[in-house]
């Protein structure tokens, strides 16, 4: 039977079970820790709801693919540190592709209606440009690793990257007006 600070977790129950029950008992005893947490990470309540909810679900899913976790109140933080700056970094990835597309107005804030629109037109981009706009503003790739994803250099994918920057220009100039 394996310990795991404080939570026995015994062969003679199902993994899921015994992961399951891990997971509610840390919620209860850190889901409002972890949730003030995430907020003092300079993320919105319902930003904070999410990680918690995305950290615990991770959990679960480390625990019940058989790893061990010797310390979960531990993982879960770290967790929602990483969850916290993976937001923080979309968001100013959001803010750079918004900035080249549309000259924003001072707040800078997206909504997420803007959000959705500006990857909707994105995914109609052809394969190449939506493929370098993804690893840049997604995966916050530099254009020399994108070139090495893409098997492409570094000049080519700039140039697909300021490609389609300009169709979406385009595009979203046009619907703008309309």
């Amino acid at each position: 039977m394996g310990v795991i600070r404080g939570l026995a977790v015994g062969d003679e129950i199902a993994p899921a079970e015994a992961s399951r029950q891990v997971i509610e008992q840390l919620h209860a005893q850190m889901g409002q820790p972890l949730w003030g947490f995430a907020r003092r990470q300079g993320l919105s309540d319902a930003e904070a709801e999410d990680v918690v909810q995305e950290t615990m679900l991770r959990l679960y899913r480390t625990l019940t693919s058989g790893s061990v976790v010797d310390r979960p109140d531990a993982w879960a933080y770290r967790t929602a540190y990483r969850l916290a700056m993976d937001r923080h970094r979309l968001r100013r990835r959001w803010l750079a592709v918004r900035e080249r597309l549309v000259h924003a107005d001072s707040e800078g804030v997206p909504t997420r209606d803007e959000a959705l629109a500006v990857w909707s037109e994105i995914d109609r981009l052809p394969a190449r440009q939506r493929q370098v706009l993804y690893l840049r503003y997604q995966a916050d790739l530099a254009f020399e690793a994108i070139g090495e994803v893409l098997g492409i250099d570094s000049a080519t994918a700039r140039s697909n990257a300021t490609r389609g920057l300009a169709t979406l220009r385009q595009r979203l100039a046009v619907e703008e007006t309309d």
